[in-house]
């Protein structure tokens, strides 16, 4: 096939997929119900108990090596989903932070002001966690593509080292950025409130 045919069709396709992306497949914001209704459940604490380095050097010194193995292969895959779980819920906070700071914009009220810092803060965080999300992802993933719980014994990937990913430090930022979406849906009553903290 000429270069002069393939150029063109390699550029005719990436414009349709870009067209696809910004139309079909855009982002949609949603409201507080879309987040009670679509959120996974992630206790912080739980990932907390996953990503404890006293935890897991107690597994290596206690195990044989091939039971270590098999745990930390049982640990990667509990990280990954937990780290899917954590990025599906930060993506709908933060859709739903952007339509709060829309209806914000809408009407002025008298609490704009702190109610728009709180909004800036979950941003924020929830574009940290995001990127924290991406990196950690890959790193998962190559993880399980090259059967890393199966090497020799030091080379052996230790969890603990996704708690803290281009400078942010999970735990801490995800209770954060759950706090603050509590705070807010505690603006739309007690109900919203309630909802929230079982939801995440």
């Amino acid at each position: 096939m000429p270069i002069a045919v393939l150029i063109p069709a390699v550029f005719g396709i990436a414009f349709v997929f870009l067209i696809l992306l910004t139309t079909v497949y855009a982002p949609r914001v949603h409201d507080v119900d879309h987040v009670i209704l679509l959120a996974r459940k992630l206790d912080p604490s739980d990932l907390e108990t996953l990503l404890d380095a006293g935890e897991e050097w107690r597994l290596r010194q206690s195990l044989t090596a091939a039971a270590f193995r098999e745990a930390q292969g049982e640990r990667i895959l509990l990280a990954r989903e937990y780290l899917r779980r954590l990025a599906h819920n930060t993506g709908l906070i933060q859709l739903w932070v952007m339509w709060e700071k829309q209806q914000l914009e809408a009407r002025n009220g008298e609490h704009g002001a702190e109610r728009n810092s709180l909004l800036a803060e979950a941003a924020q965080l929830a574009l940290e966690l995001r990127v924290y999300s991406i990196v950690a992802g890959l790193q998962i993933w190559l993880w399980v593509a090259f059967r890393a719980h199966l090497w020799p014994g030091v080379l052996i990937p230790g969890v603990t080292t996704l708690r803290v990913q281009c400078g942010v430090n999970v735990i801490e930022n995800y209770r954060r950025l759950t706090g603050l979406a509590v705070a807010l849906g505690d603006r739309h009553g007690r109900t919203y409130h309630d909802r929230l903290l079982e939801a995440l």
